[in-house]
């Protein structure tokens, strides 16, 4: 795990701090939910901004654990949309479904990084014990930042809060997924 962050820092560090700034931004205005053609706009952007930096930090997790891998492959674009798909809709059917998405999209984006979509599944095969102790540590996390959140919109508001926590969640989706890279990497070989 620290030799992919040692490897991927500086990609990890501008893709979380220029997705964080663009989420703050897109808050800026202060657009009021609902059909109006800003607030499309923005969300739009902010949904294509999350999607674009998910696809890099995966595409740099691939090559800062394997030095042969290509760079970027079409897939980390699809799976990246493909996960934020997937934890907007846990979100629409129920708040609570948020955080064991974020797990699961973890796991699956971790394969991706590997190169092989179920390797972060295997893990669980391989090294159940540990698995186990990331997956509760995983759930703890998002679930903590998303208290955070939670706190942080009460007391912190507008361009700062959006900066703060996208900041917040983009480091731990960094460290997350490094650490199931890493247990994804242990299981297939």
């Amino acid at each position: 795990m620290r030799a992919v962050l040692a490897r991927g820092w500086p990609v990890f560090f501008a893709v979380v701090v220029g997705n964080a700034a663009v989420q703050a931004l897109t808050s800026l205005p202060q657009a009021t939910p609902g059909p109006g053609v800003v607030f499309v706009l923005l969300a739009a952007a902010s949904a294509i901004a999350l999607v674009l930096s998910l696809a890099m930090v995966v595409a740099r997790m691939r090559s800062a654990a394997d030095a042969g891998a290509p760079a970027w492959r079409w897939t980390d674009g699809v799976v990246a949309l493909a996960a934020v798909i997937v934890v907007a809709l846990a979100g629409l059917v129920s708040s609570w479904l948020v955080t064991p998405a974020i797990a699961v999209v973890l796991i699956v984006l971790a394969g991706v990084a590997v190169g092989r979509g179920a390797a972060g599944f295997a893990a669980f095969r391989r090294t159940p014990g540990r698995a186990i102790l990331l997956l509760l540590a995983t759930l703890a996390g998002v679930g903590l930042l998303w208290l955070g959140a939670l706190l942080l919109g009460f007391f912190v508001t507008g361009w700062l809060a959006a900066g703060l926590t996208w900041l917040s969640f983009g480091i731990a989706v960094v460290l997350l997924l490094c650490g199931w890279t890493a247990l994804a990497r242990r299981a297939v070989g």
